[in-house]
């Protein structure tokens, strides 16, 4: 892994590594950065190895080696030794995919998993036995974090020769998409249904309508949309707000959206207050443009919260509009304000979402 700071990708990865412990196998995590604390009970070694730089430095050039190498991985020349000859030749300090694939370099490994689309290469280049994919990501969100560069990077590294692994149908149509012969397997993510289940409304119940909604800061997660989404039904239904998110990055927004309803922030919580603030909302409210799963709204399904929400892709596996959720397409304001509404005052729709859910 890159990092193992707090995300829903993490997460799954987690989950995985534990399954895979219990079941007999022994599994490390490495990494060059982060802080697993958040998630509570990790079961296997987490091992750190600083990076040498912090900011991802590419270059036209490295692409065209990449590629090429990719291109003749059969030539005698082995690609990672080959990639070091040029970096050093360039004068190009070697990058986290160098480093994470040194690192990987020291384990002695049957199977080594690659788990974002840069950890793929760093994989690829220190040529481990049976290597796999895990692939979560999608465009928009490795546009958002790395540019037109590293979205290049990213369908170039669905066409290396792993086996994959992924999270949904649209994750898997991508990879097909870039490599029609690749061989992937679907695992979904899953919801502990012992922690996120109905619970008693815990927070003052009051004549306001509670909507719950998270905010994380990324452009393709909506969270403009989300905010101008409760400022227009704000001023037809008394709502109170559950954010939960940083605390600074709803300062920003209360200076540059603006923020004129009642609201409550909760930041920095556990996957216990988590299911409490699903089931203490009379809605949950999701705006993302694009998700590799989407999994807060199958968390507030099986807390007994009706959802409101996007068409963001990775979530038709499991939301069907109407039915377990009601759905609009992504940025459309309007509709998600009138789906809001609906949830909001028509009981009948809600109890259906509610079971159906």
């Amino acid at each position: 892994m890159i990092t193992t700071g707090l995300a829903g990708g993490v997460r799954y990865v987690f989950e995985v590594a534990n399954g895979l412990k219990e079941r007999g196998y022994d599994v490390k995590i490495l990494s060059l950065a982060g802080d697993h604390r958040w998630f509570k009970d990790l079961k296997v070694e987490v091992i750190y190895k600083e990076p040498m730089i912090n900011k991802i430095s590419y270059t036209l050039y490295r692409l065209y080696k990449i590629y090429n190498l990719i291109k003749h991985r059969n030539s005698n020349i082995k690609p990672y030794d080959s990639l070091l000859l040029f970096s050093s030749l360039l004068g190009i300090k070697p990058d986290i995919i160098i480093e994470l694939a040194e690192f990987i370099q020291n384990f002695d490994s049957d199977t080594t998993i690659a788990t974002y689309y840069l950890t793929a290469f760093s994989v690829w280049f220190s040529q481990s036995k049976r290597p796999f994919y895990l692939m979560q990501d999608f465009p928009e969100l490795v546009e958002s974090n790395e540019g037109r560069t590293g979205l290049n990077m990213f369908r170039l590294s669905l066409k290396l020769p792993f086996s994959f692994i992924t999270v949904s149908s649209y994750t898997k149509q991508l990879i097909l998409d870039n490599n029609p012969t690749a061989r992937v397997t679907i695992a979904h993510p899953g919801v502990n249904l012992e922690v996120f289940r109905p619970r008693r409304r815990e927070l003052k119940n009051d004549s306001k309508k509670k909507v719950m909604v998270i905010l994380r800061g990324q452009k393709q997660k909506g969270d403009n949309v989300a905010l101008e989404v409760l400022k227009i039904v704000s001023k037809k239904i008394p709502i109170h707000a559950i954010i939960v998110s940083r605390k600074d990055l709803v300062d920003i927004y209360s200076k540059t959206i603006g923020i004129n309803f009642p609201y409550t922030v909760f930041s920095n919580v556990d996957d216990e207050t988590m299911s409490r603030l699903y089931s203490s909302a009379d809605a949950f409210l999701f705006t993302s443009y694009a998700e590799g799963f989407g999994l807060p709204p199958l968390e507030a399904m099986a807390c007994g919260t009706p959802v409101v929400m996007t068409d963001n892709k990775g979530s038709r596996d499991y939301a069907l509009n109407g039915y377990n959720a009601l759905i609009s397409q992504p940025g459309d304001i309007k509709s998600l304000v009138n789906n809001l509404i609906r949830v909001l005052q028509d009981d009948k729709l809600k109890e259906n979402l509610i079971e159906n859910g």
